[in-house]
């Protein structure tokens, strides 16, 4: 058996040496690498054995399992140019409930062939292999690897390196499980720990003045891909063009994801909060968030007497945020159950239906409305969807040779984003209020086919800040010319400058 065991650790050592996707060269892991490894190597097969009762089935498991996750680490680090974290287990359970956000960036008939082999060697191992509790000292084994597993584990934690949170550089220089080892102990030493309140006031309107409604659109994937790839029609985006010279300020955002991951921009914007300040809880923020609310953009403006919506097409649940949401402050939350299917373009609730509700709001009420929403239609995966008949000839100036389907199919949701945005303007000069409308985008699209032949955008994403009655004037443009705006910096400068547009 020791043979066996051994052999096991030797194969899932060769597949984390050879499965690679960060680019750099194989190597053999160090020893805070080997010790935290073989920690949860030991650990996994002793639970398992325990609980299977066979012994050779539990080293099979723990080898597969640990192919899955490097083949995981794979695909996400292809997609999102990150590793699989500690944090993304719980995404495990996220896609059986939401499998149509998760699965086809893995590979629909790759999981599939994998559940029904899975399914197969586990009957095989069940039926072929002799359980343990026939034997005498049947717990020896499992209880052995599991002591030896937790020990391995501890010797890690007493040596292991300072971590710069920045995924990529660290699993670079500790291996995938020992990055889970090293996010394990961070989580352990920040549970005790108060998040920071953001730095700085957040700005207050003037007293005395009417105060002017407020939306700020989280639009899903929303970048300009037009000086990336100049074959696109310039029409695309033609209110945001139209907007962008009207508007009071605008620039890129410097957002801290790509491609997905939209509750850590969405979650800077609210709160205030950098990276650094969030720690190891920056990876999804609002699992923080839920158990200690700080002071938010939403909890700011009903102090002085907002009415604080959120609007999000999707499940409340999701990420929390039927709990985080009243958390930071907003009164309503509009989920998925306020839409209908009528309402859906592609595979998401339709842009147009979102911002038909952000008119509907605007219009019920005299008092002053903060809404916040969180778009959906652009989100990902393209390649579930076929562009339409004619379609291309409506988006390029001239057809590139090259995978085409996924920039077609975003091209179409993007020009929905660009007629809502003219949408909510609309309806914000129609208010008896004075209104403004900050608009951003959450982070650039998985497009990697298209990215591998007309190469990458940069990562950062347009934003804007239109107000009603306000010509166009020198900030806008300079802002142009200056550096990204951090994400966590933008709902502050947005207040500054309504409050500008006031007094002007």
């Amino acid at each position: 058996m020791l043979i066996t065991v051994s052999a096991g650790l030797f194969a899932s050592l060769l597949i984390s040496t050879l499965v690679n996707p960060t680019g750099q060269r194989p190597r053999l892991p160090g020893l805070y690498a080997m010790l935290s490894g073989l920690g949860w190597w030991l650990t996994l097969f002793g639970v398992v054995c325990l609980i299977s009762q066979r012994p050779f089935f539990s080293v099979a498991f723990v080898v597969v399992w640990h192919g899955v996750l490097m083949a995981v680490n794979h695909a996400k680090f292809t997609a999102l140019k990150e590793p699989f974290i500690l944090q993304d287990f719980e995404y495990f359970t996220d896609a059986l409930r939401h499998p149509q956000l998760y699965i086809p960036f893995f590979g629909i008939a790759k999981t599939l062939v994998l559940l029904a082999a899975g399914a197969v060697t586990i009957g095989l191992f069940f039926w072929l292999e002799t359980p343990l509790y026939r034997k005498a000292s049947w717990w020896l084994l499992p209880i052995s690897a599991f002591l030896a597993g937790v020990l391995a584990s501890l010797a890690a934690w007493r040596i292991r390196p300072t971590l710069s949170l920045d995924p990529t550089n660290d699993i670079r220089q500790t291996g995938l499980f020992a990055l889970f080892h090293s996010h394990l102990m961070e989580y352990w030493k920040a549970r005790t720990k108060k998040l920071p309140e953001p730095a700085g006031n957040w700005p207050e309107f003037k007293p005395g003045k009417p105060k002017p409604n407020l939306v700020m659109v989280q639009s899903e994937s929303f970048f300009d891909p037009r000086p990336c790839y100049p074959f696109i029609e310039s029409s695309v985006l033609k209110h945001w063009d139209q907007h962008k010279a009207q508007a009071a300020a605008s620039g890129q955002l410097t957002v801290p994801a790509w491609g997905a991951n939209t509750v850590r921009t969405e979650a800077a914007v609210l709160t205030g909060l950098s990276q650094e300040m969030l720690g190891i809880y920056q990876y999804n923020p609002y699992r923080r968030l839920v158990k200690q609310p700080v002071s938010s953009l939403a909890s700011h403006l009903r102090a002085q007497g907002y009415k604080t919506v959120c609007i999000h097409p999707y499940p409340a649940s999701f990420y929390f945020r039927d709990r985080v949401m009243p958390a930071l402050g907003f009164d309503q939350f509009i989920d998925i159950k306020a839409f209908s299917e009528s309402d859906q373009c592609g595979q998401y609730t339709g842009d147009q239906a979102v911002g038909d509700k952000i008119s509907e709001l605007l219009e019920s009420t005299d008092e002053p409305l903060f809404i916040f929403a969180i778009t959906m239609e652009n989100h990902g995966p393209l390649h579930l969807e076929q562009p339409e008949p004619g379609l291309a000839n409506e988006v390029y100036r001239q057809l590139p040779g090259g995978p085409l389907d996924d920039l077609t199919v975003y091209l179409r949701h993007l020009k929905n984003a660009d007629r809502m945005l003219s949408q909510i303007t609309s309806a914000l000069k129609a208010s008896s209020r004075n209104g403004s409308l900050c608009w951003y985008g959450d982070h650039v699209p998985i497009m990697p086919d298209v990215y591998r032949n007309f190469g990458e955008p940069v990562a950062t994403t347009p934003w804007l800040i239109w107000s009603t009655g306000v010509q166009p004037n020198t900030e806008a443009s300079e802002n142009e010319g200056q550096p990204p705006l951090p994400a966590h910096k933008l709902a502050k400068h947005w207040l500054s400058t309504v409050n500008t547009c006031q007094r002007a």
